[in-house]
């Protein structure tokens, strides 16, 4: 802007209210007061019928020569004081009359001062000030909208605590990231009572803010919008009403409905854009143009458009679901008679996209208009995937109290099933309801029904006996029911994890993935089978694929209700998994609002991540206090995930300074999978003990090797094999695999352990290298903190036996119940702080605390 650059000033171009004046003007601002002269106009419309409307304020009106005037308008723009120069700012150049824009190119010309101008993209502009940047005496910036990314942080930023991810992504597709929108649109929510901050819970980000309800312009913006729009010829206003009702659309139809020059005309204008790689390729540049328009149509002119759109996509050769779901939804909003079966086929495709909202509506429509049995199944899937498991149970109950075929009646078991299992967390009804089912005398009814006995075992933590009885699910069937086949697969993908046999997941899971693409009515166990698929993939070691799943079934969703938080628990658990406790924290303390989360497995899953990630952090306190609101929210521990649960308590006994429980917890975990046959969480629980400093793992481990598939088992074995030996090469090597496969935090314990080992041998230097190592691993990890990583950075003369009990001290407990919690006698408690004291020379609980920096 300087002139350090070759370029004589700076062009700022991009659409309405991205932020191009803001942005000119700070610049001006910010330049130094003493070294330059700022002069600030704006063009306008009316001014652009006068010549130097925009610099009336340098013009001398009693000059009759015009060129004596723009010369004087010159001299007056980059008249500066002695010492310093002048820098001149235009806004909104496009508008500039042609004198005043001939003003400007002379100021740049002749080196007079540096300019800083802003354009509106697809505005026509005066050929002096296109010349600016043409002619290569400006630098032309394209300022862009606010990426998804950096709408959510800016309005955190503004609103001062953290936003719901939800209300993030919708403000984002309201505005488009334009910064002026956003101002109008969350002053005018946070003013309407909709943009609130919730209220504390235990564990979670206090003061999330969410946004219930639809947005309503408020009248600034509508008068910005309405602006931009009022002087629109009626033909090019037609074309934005009708994308308005019916976006995006493709060329042909649009210019069927319209007119092929007003078409034109709206894309020349920016107020349309079309994607060539989009099947429908045009659309509003903006929603909220659609906003102004339909606010200034009547009802009756909204009903026709969309009763024509409607009619257009009906027509339409080579239509697809989602040209499908619109016409539904179209007829619906024309007060077109509604064909039951058309909504029906609607709905059904709406939970193909992921859109169960619009499935019950669609739903609702078609059994007021008489519709049976398939729209009362689609409402209770729909119903299902937004968590109102009540309202299942009544729709289902009701749908019991017809005339149903067997294999309609298997089907509602079904649906009641995972209704009850995931939603209501009422696992032995859901056994009821699978016996009552096999009473029906429908062909090869066991076989059918094999599916939904395979996911019950897997959920009670039998797997041997769902791989048994998910491999019995209707074999002899030429075409198995879809939900009967879902059942079976999802209750392979649990028990193959938990049993280590990670080699066979892949196939179940690419069966899986085809049958839930063929098939929407199965897309209520989507997540959840992702979520199974991603676990036995972390449990074996394979981080790094888990990552990735798990992030592109991020990615990809954007459902209500419990699959909204589902697929961001998802994604934090596998950034858990690979030691990224900052990423994984942010996401697993958000509140997931919409239909909220229900009770029984998903609870559990997120606030297990949640709590160790909190743990392995050093916040024993957030830990604790996250684990006693999951203790009251489940008070009953889905079986399968009781080796999880027990982890997680560990966890917190660690990150509170009682390693001696942790150790207990981590292997009362590993006695629970290994007698429920769940030999990859086996490990994992013997590896955590390891992590917590107990030798005594390695032999387990080492058979462990030879029945759990994947990385993590050798890994493990050979970490507890070099920590019982004192082989700090050999935990250098743990740690090098742990790194290799994603996992960061074991292969920064691991290290920790090898520096530990190597100062006892009074290896100085090795001792160092490998603490640095480690201190690298946890600054990848985000400041990790785990009791492995403190001894090793906090070299004391204290064993870890001493260590535990000025820890404990240093909390309040009492010679006694430290001796309780510890298994030990007062006397030996008593023992313990006087050689403590011995060693530091120092005296009294507070000053030995003194001497660790766990949480108190």
């Amino acid at each position: 802007m300087t002139g350090a650059d070759g370029y004589r000033g700076v062009v700022i171009a991009g659409a309405a209210g991205v932020g191009k004046s803001r942005l000119a003007r700070r610049a001006l601002a910010n330049v130094h007061p003493g070294r330059w002269e700022s002069r600030w106009a704006r063009a306008t419309t009316s001014a652009r019928t006068l010549p130097l409307g925009a610099f009336a304020e340098w013009t001398d009106v009693g000059t009759a020569d015009a060129m004596s005037v723009v010369r004087g308008v010159i001299d007056h723009l980059s008249d500066h004081p002695v010492g310093a120069r002048a820098i001149v700012g235009v806004d909104d150049a496009h508008l500039l009359d042609d004198l005043s824009a001939f003003v400007v190119l002379q100021l740049v010309q002749r080196r007079l001062s540096p300019v800083v101008v802003t354009v509106r993209t697809g505005e026509p502009v005066p050929d002096a000030v296109s010349a600016l940047w043409k002619d290569g005496y400006l630098q032309r910036i394209e300022l862009q909208p606010l990426s998804e990314a950096e709408t959510a942080e800016l309005v955190t930023t503004v609103l001062g605590g953290p936003l719901d991810p939800a209300a993030a992504r919708r403000l984002w597709n309201v505005t488009r990231g334009n910064t002026l929108y956003l101002r109008h649109l969350v002053e005018q929510e946070v003013a309407s009572g909709r943009l609130t901050p919730s209220p504390e819970a235990p564990g979670l980000s206090a003061g999330v803010w969410v946004w219930d309800g639809p947005p309503t312009a408020s009248p600034g913006l509508a008068d910005l919008i309405g602006a931009q729009l009022d002087t629109l010829p009626p033909a090019v206003g037609a074309v934005l009403d009708v994308l308005a009702v019916g976006e995006p659309l493709p060329e042909q139809i649009l210019a069927d409905l319209t007119d092929v020059g007003a078409v034109e005309d709206a894309h020349a204008l920016g107020l349309i854009s079309v994607d060539q790689a989009g099947r429908h390729p045009v659309r509003l540049a903006h929603p909220l143009y659609g906003e102004d328009r339909r606010a200034r149509a009547t009802p009756l002119r909204l009903r026709r458009l969309r009763a024509d759109i409607a009619e257009a996509l009906g027509a339409m050769e080579n239509s697809d679901v989602r040209d499908l779901v619109r016409r539904a939804v179209l007829i619906l909003e024309s007060g077109l008679t509604a064909d039951p079966v058309l909504l029906t086929e609607a709905a059904t495709a709406a939970l193909g996209l992921f859109d169960p909202e619009l499935a019950v509506r669609l739903c609702k429509a078609a059994i007021t208009d008489g519709a049976g049995y398939d729209a009362h199944l689609i409402l209770t899937i729909a119903l299902t995937m937004l968590s109102r498991g009540e309202e299942v149970e009544q729709v289902l109950t009701q749908l019991l109290g017809r005339p149903l075929t067997d294999g309609q009646r298997i089907d509602v078991a079904y649906l009641r099933l995972a209704n009850l299992l995931w939603i209501l967390n009422r696992p032995e009804e859901a056994e009821a309801v699978l016996l009552e089912a096999s009473e029906v005398p429908a062909p090869n009814a066991h076989g059918v029904l094999a599916g939904g006995r395979a996911i019950i075992h897997a959920f009670n933590g039998n797997p041997r006996e769902a791989i048994e009885a998910a491999q019995c699910a209707a074999p002899r069937t030429p075409d198995p029911p879809e939900l009967s086949q879902m059942w079976a697969l999802g209750a392979l993908l649990i028990a193959l994890g938990d049993t280590g046999r990670t080699s066979e997941i892949a196939t179940i899971a690419a069966c899986a993935r085809d049958l839930m693409t063929a098939s929407p009515r199965v897309s209520i166990v989507r997540l959840p089978f992702h979520e199974f698929h991603i676990r036995g993939l972390r449990l074996a070691g394979y981080v790094r694929e888990a990552t990735d799943v798990a992030t592109r079934i991020y990615d990809e969703t954007s459902e209500a209700g419990w699959a909204q938080g589902l697929s961001s628990i998802i994604k934090g658990q596998a950034e858990l998994t690979a030691g990224h406790l900052g990423a994984a924290r942010k996401r697993l303390e958000q509140r997931f609002t919409s239909a909220g989360i229900p009770n029984g497995y998903i609870p559990t899953i997120w606030y297990c991540a949640l709590i160790q990630c909190q743990a392995m952090s050093g916040d024993g306190t957030s830990a604790a206090e996250t684990l006693r609101a999951l203790d009251t929210w489940c008070q009953t521990t889905v079986p399968y995930l009781k080796p999880e649960y027990l982890l997680t308590q560990a966890w917190v006994a660690a990150a509170t300074g009682a390693t001696t429980e942790a150790i207990a917890l981590a292997h009362r975990g590993a006695q629970c999978a290994a007698e429920q046959d769940q030999h990859a969480h086996e490990v994992i629980c013997l590896h955590t003990a390891t992590r917590f400093g107990d030798s005594t793992t390695a032999p387990r481990l080492r058979e462990l090797v030879e029945q759990v598939e994947g990385p993590r088992a050798p890994a493990a074995a050979l970490h507890a094999t070099a920590l019982d030996a004192g082989d700090a090469g050999g935990l250098l090597d743990a740690s090098g695999q742990f790194e290799d496969m994603g996992d960061l935090l074991s292969a920064m314990d691991a290290a920790a352990h090898a520096a530990t080992t190597h100062r006892r041998h009074a290896r100085n230097g090795s001792a160092l290298t490998a603490a640095a190592r480690a201190r690298r691993l946890a600054d990848a990890c985000d400041s990790a903190r785990t009791p492995a990583l403190t001894e090793a950075l906090q070299p004391s003369p204290l064993t870890a036996r001493q260590r535990e009990i000025i820890t404990l001290a240093a909390q309040g407990l009492s010679n006694k119940q430290i001796a309780e919690k510890l298994i030990v006698s007062v006397r030996t408690v008593e023992g313990h702080l006087y050689r403590a004291s011995r060693k530091t020379g120092l005296t009294g609980r507070d000053d030995l605390g003194g001497l660790t920096d766990d949480p108190p």
